[in-house]
């Protein structure tokens, strides 16, 4: 690891993390107990790195294998004195259901590390974890953007968390504003304009500015394929796939309420009206329990519909 301010290189340079806060923060929460490092499937090289570095400093540290989809997925495991959760911002509409399932007792800011104490004598520390800028990659995505920023004066650039430091140097190459910080597939923190330039890669982020405001005009900027693009499209076939989804509920016969125990995930409080609301529409139901909501789990289960309250970018599943 080459230390380097605030920021480490790990990895050869292809990923910085706030390794200094981190190491604060397990020194004051993780000393005599065992942490627990957790990350995406992408970023399980960045755990091992930071696994191997606490290591080296006298934790006992473990590296969990499970994937995890965001902030809200954190473990919660009691043998854990700390729970370092890699990768994900801990957006205010997750911090508010890890308060009601948990009872939040505190919570720090240390520079980009979010800690937060809950209620059974834990820590769980979220912390970024962020692409490093490659020149290469910045010169072909300024060739790229360029036709799409020229047309687009003053569109704010966007962007989720392990892609903030290239979203600042897109926003500064271009001159344009950035978002005041990063959005989730769940939660936007800053007001929605439009046009949107979001910096990342992949579908999942730039269609929730389609979700929450229609209407917005987003544009995908991916930084590993090069290629920018209008996300309309793929906007117009989600929603006539949800549009189906909710013509052939209508038939559904026996449906399957999935709630997840997952600490930023259980909405008991969907449930009730749940029930509510399928008795009046003459449905038989039943509250499946599930860890993760999966198609391997939806799939295999002997209902007509599936409603699931634990994410709601997919509330209704057929």
């Amino acid at each position: 690891m080459n230390n380097d301010g605030e920021l480490t290189e790990i990895m050869e340079g292809s990923f910085l993390l706030p390794l200094r806060n981190i190491e604060e923060l397990a020194n004051e929460y993780g000393k005599g107990g065992k942490l627990l490092i957790e990350t995406p499937l992408g970023f399980k090289g960045v755990g091992l790195e930071l696994a191997r570095y606490l290591s080296n400093k006298g934790f006992n540290v473990y590296l969990s294998g499970r994937n995890v989809w965001g902030a809200c997925d954190f473990s919660m495991v009691s043998d854990y004195r700390l729970i370092i959760h890699l990768g994900h911002a801990l957006p205010l509409n997750i911090f508010r259901i890890i308060n009601n399932n948990l009872r939040v007792i505190g919570q720090k800011h240390n520079g980009d590390v979010i800690s937060v104490e809950i209620g059974n004598n834990s820590h769980v520390v979220f912390a970024p974890v962020y692409y490093k800028p490659q020149p290469e990659l910045l010169v072909r995505l300024r060739e790229t953007a360029g036709g799409i920023v020229e047309t687009n004066p003053g569109m704010l650039v966007a962007y989720a968390s392990p892609y903030r430091l290239y979203a600042s140097e897109i926003a500064g190459m271009f001159d344009l504003p950035i978002a005041q910080g990063p959005m989730t597939g769940c939660f936007i923190q800053f007001p929605i304009s439009s046009p949107v330039l979001f910096v990342g890669s992949g579908y999942f982020y730039p269609l929730t500015f389609k979700l929450l405001r229609p209407r917005t005009t987003v544009y995908l900027l991916d930084v590993f394929r090069n290629m920018v693009e209008d996300v309309e499209h793929v906007y117009r076939r989600y929603l006539a796939m949800k549009v189906r989804m909710l013509d052939e509920f209508r038939n559904a016969k026996l449906v399957g309420i999935v709630i997840s125990r997952k600490p930023g995930q259980l909405r008991q409080d969907l449930v009730n009206p749940l029930i509510k609301k399928m008795r009046e529409l003459g449905k038989d139901f039943v509250i499946i329990e599930l860890d993760e909501v999966s198609p391997d789990f939806i799939n295999n289960l002997p209902v007509d519909a599936v409603i699931n309250t634990a994410c709601p970018r997919w509330v209704l599943m057929i």
